[in-house]
């Protein structure tokens, strides 16, 4: 274990993947994605576990989140809560871990596919091996973001 950070002390290499401990993959395009959330991710504990991965294949573990504010000016947060879901600005308290090779960020994504095939729209066998043989061939984090395209949970 390493020291731990918060997200604004760590440098990040965007796109960000997010693999939560019951195989989840979050993603995170961009700080601001990063550092955001629905109402029930700090309450329900939603990020403990999530190893954070980074384009570069730097790896941390989610300690802990807070909040710290909302995460729009007040009428734009007013008006998420009348039409959608008001967002939250969060920190969240990472501890480093050892970088993953591109190999492993391809496992953690396989894992996830295989647990949850029909968030990808995978009903049919066929099509999930076919998605596992397209991660396998990525080359980088980023390719692995563009191709999963996951979801940043923000409505939670």
């Amino acid at each position: 274990m390493g020291w731990l950070l918060l997200t604004s002390e760590v440098d990040f290499a965007f796109p960000v993947l997010g693999f939560t401990p019951d195989k989840e993959i979050w993603g995170f395009p961009d700080l601001n994605r990063l550092t955001r959330c629905g109402p029930s991710t700090v309450p329900q504990g939603r990020q403990i576990g999530m190893e954070l991965v980074d384009a570069k294949g730097r790896r941390w573990i989610v300690r802990a989140v807070e909040r710290v504010g909302p995460a729009e000016p007040f009428f734009k947060n007013l008006l998420n809560a009348l039409l959608s879901t008001p967002q939250t600005r969060i920190v969240q308290h990472l501890d480093t871990a050892e970088p993953l090779s591109i190999a492993a960020v391809q496992d953690k994504a396989c894992a996830s596919l295989e647990a949850f095939p029909e968030d990808y729209a995978l009903y049919e066998p066929e099509d999930l091996a076919a998605m596992l043989a397209k991660v396998r061939k990525t080359r980088s984090v980023k390719a692995l973001f563009e191709l999963l395209t996951p979801d940043t949970f923000e409505a939670y």
